[in-house]
C-alpha cells in the first residue's frame, strides 16, 4: 500500500495528470472483445456495420486522447481544481478534510488490486479521485504530501461497494453496482451482434 510523504506544502502549486500509458497497459486485455466486435462489424457487417464500427472508433479516438490531454488535478495555496473532459471543478483548499487510500480489485474480488485515492470534504463528499488504472502511485504520494491533511489507509477492500458502505458519497453509482456498468456495455454489444446477424442473413 502507498506510504504518505510527510510535510504539508501549503503554498506550493502542484499539477498532476493521468498516465495514458498506464491506462492502455491496464485495459488492453479487457478491450480485446470490443476490438474483435468492431472488426467484425467493419469487415463483415455491410454498410450498417461499417457505419457503426467507424462511428465508435472515431468517437473513442477523439474522446480518450482529449480526456487525457485535459484531465488534471491542480493544487494551489487557495484551491483544488479538478479538470475533466468538459469542465473544471474548483473548491477552496480549506474544504479538503481528508484523503482516503485503498486498494480495490480491477474486476472481481479475487483479481489484482490497484491503488486508489479519494480526496474528501468534511461531509465525506468526493472532491477528487485518482484511480490506479489511470494515475501512478508517485503522483498519489505527491498529492498527499501537498495537501497535508489526515490520510486514512484502508488497505485492500473486496469491492468499490464495500468502500461505499463506509463513504457513501465518495463512490459513483456505476462503480457501486458494476452490473449496471456492464449492462451499458453488454446491451449495445448484443444489439450490434443481433443487427450484424440480420444483415448477414439477408
Amino acid at each position: 500500500m502507498m506510504l504518505a510523504v510527510p510535510g504539508p506544502l501549503p503554498a506550493a502549486a502542484l499539477e498532476l495528470r493521468p498516465s495514458l500509458r498506464r491506462y492502455l497497459g491496464t485495459v488492453k486485455w479487457s478491450l480485446l472483445p470490443i476490438v474483435v466486435l468492431l472488426a467484425a462489424l467493419l469487415f463483415r457487417g455491410g454498410g450498417f456495420g461499417a457505419i457503426v464500427s467507424l462511428s465508435v472508433i472515431v468517437l473513442a479516438s477523439a474522446v480518450v486522447p482529449t480526456w487525457f490531454r485535459r484531465a488534471a488535478i491542480a493544487v494551489t495555496a487557495d484551491e483544488v481544481a479538478v479538470t475533466g473532459l468538459l469542465r473544471t471543478r474548483r473548491v477552496p483548499r480549506s474544504a479538503v478534510a481528508s484523503v482516503i487510500t485503498v486498494a480495490l480489485p480491477r474486476t472481481h474480488k479475487n483479481s489484482r488490486s490497484m491503488a486508489h485515492l479519494y480526496v474528501l470534504d468534511g461531509g465525506g463528499r468526493r472532491i477528487a479521485r485518482m484511480k490506479g488504472s489511470r494515475w501512478v502511485e508517485d503522483d498519489m504520494r505527491r498529492l498527499i504530501a501537498t495537501l497535508g491533511v489526515e490520510t486514512r489507509k484502508l488497505g485492500r477492500l473486496p469491492s468499490a461497494r464495500a468502500l461505499a458502505r463506509r463513504y457513501p458519497h465518495a463512490v459513483p453509482l456505476l462503480e457501486r453496482y458494476p452490473v449496471l456498468a456492464g449492462a451499458l456495455v453488454v446491451v449495445p454489444a448484443v444489439a450490434a451482434i443481433f443487427a450484424l446477424s440480420l444483415e448477414l442473413s439477408s
